[in-house]
């Protein structure tokens, strides 16, 4: 609502309390000066409010402005001052009588008046940015609640199918009852994936009004390269340009085309599902994340859609403390560190100057087919995967 102190859209770039004094208009003047508009604001050609009074011969408008703190020292582009424009004999002998003194007292007044407004502004954003902070800690803590019973779902389906497979393969008769179960599973699991998806919207809604309400809008869509998955291989394999060398962050790969993550897994990567419990485990990252160091391959992580970074942050912990960190900032691939992770005797059959060779061929992939959190969006370079446009 501070309108007043915004400039036009036109050419001139008058703001409101310019016209005001350009059209003579004293209350006018005094209601805009009252709340919070600049005395000597800058137009076209370098002309004040002041300026443009006096221009127009308006005694009163110029009587105002001086008294709100118009300063008339201030010389348009063209060298002159109010003074020095004005035809009115009585105009001219107010700015020359006029006490410089006051000015600068009515400046230094306007400024405290100002500060005084802009740390009430600031308090009444701060009081609405901890409620709506209040409301997204509360959706955060559902939405971790609902991931949990998501993951636990599917470690309960994944023990379902077993027991199922092994009744087909066993010939029990109770297939039909195993089978049912395995429906049952797949049923909850389906829920819970409706339910986290509305999870994460109102957490994303909460988030997108805390930043608005910060002024920190962020056109996120518009955040990352995009491509098309032929040119996979060049943007992202092979780095064609060392775009992403030169950027120095990881690359965070949003898929949505679904056809991505196929080309990934089926290139020479160490993939993990982070949907999957069993590829969580902290055992199996450690030997996937050593593996990929081993033979100089890319690790992949896909979210697959979920907001699980963090979990992926804790197995990672799991391991070491501080070891998703080490991977993001790349000061894992030396030798101290890596270390730090491999067990005493290492793996048969490795020799360690092999080792010690491909850690600079080590590549980290983020991989999700849905929008991240903006703080991925900071953390990685983004590439986005959007389908092939349709053939004329």
């Amino acid at each position: 609502k501070q309108w007043y102190q915004r400039r036009y859209g036109d050419a001139n770039e008058y703001t409101p309390l310019s016209e005001a004094g350009a059209g003579g208009a004293c209350e006018v003047i005094e209601w805009l000066i009252s709340q919070g508009a600049d005395p000597n604001s800058i137009g076209r050609y370098g002309r004040t409010p002041i300026y443009r009074a006096a221009f127009a011969g308006h005694i009163e408008a110029v009587q105002q402005c001086l008294q709100c703190g118009a300063d008339p020292r201030i010389r348009a582009d063209d060298g002159c001052g109010p003074g020095d424009i004005s035809t009115n004999p009585t105009v001219k002998e107010i700015l020359k009588e006029w006490d410089i003194s006051d000015t600068e007292r009515l400046l230094n007044n306007l400024q405290l008046e100002q500060e005084k407004r802009a740390n009430a502004q600031a308090e009444y954003v701060q009081m609405k940015c901890d409620a709506i902070q209040d409301k997204m800690n509360t959706a955060e803590e559902d939405f971790k609640q609902v991931e949990k019973q998501l993951m636990h779902a599917f470690v309960e389906l994944n023990k379902r199918i077993y027991e199922h497979d092994m009744c087909v393969l066993e010939k029990n008769t109770h297939v039909e009852v195993t089978l049912q179960t395995v429906h049952d599973a797949e049923d909850l699991v389906t829920t819970l994936k409706v339910k986290m998806d509305d999870s994460r919207r109102a957490l994303q809604m909460f988030r997108l009004l805390l930043r608005e309400e910060k002024k920190e809008k962020l056109d996120i869509k518009q955040i990352g390269v995009q491509i098309v998955v032929k040119e996979m291989e060049d943007v992202l394999i092979r780095d064609v340009g060392n775009k992403i060398a030169d950027d120095g962050r990881w690359p965070l790969i949003i898929d949505e085309t679904g056809q991505a993550s196929i080309f990934i897994r089926y290139s020479d990567t160490n993939y993990l599902n982070a949907a999957n419990p069993s590829n969580m485990e902290p055992e199996k990252m450690r030997i996937a994340l050593l593996g990929a160091v081993r033979y100089g391959k890319p690790l992949v992580i896909d979210l697959m859609g979920c907001d699980m970074f963090h979990i992926v942050q804790d197995r990672f912990n799991e391991i070491k403390e501080g070891l998703l960190d080490w991977v993001l900032d790349k000061t894992f691939v030396t030798e101290e560190k890596f270390n730090q992770i491999t067990k005493k005797g290492g793996r048969p059959g490795v020799r360690r100057k092999d080792v010690l060779a491909r850690m600079a061929e080590f590549k980290f992939w983020l991989m999700t087919n849905s929008e991240p959190e903006p703080e991925l969006l900071e953390k990685f370079y983004v590439i986005r995967v959007k389908p092939s446009p349709p053939k004329e």
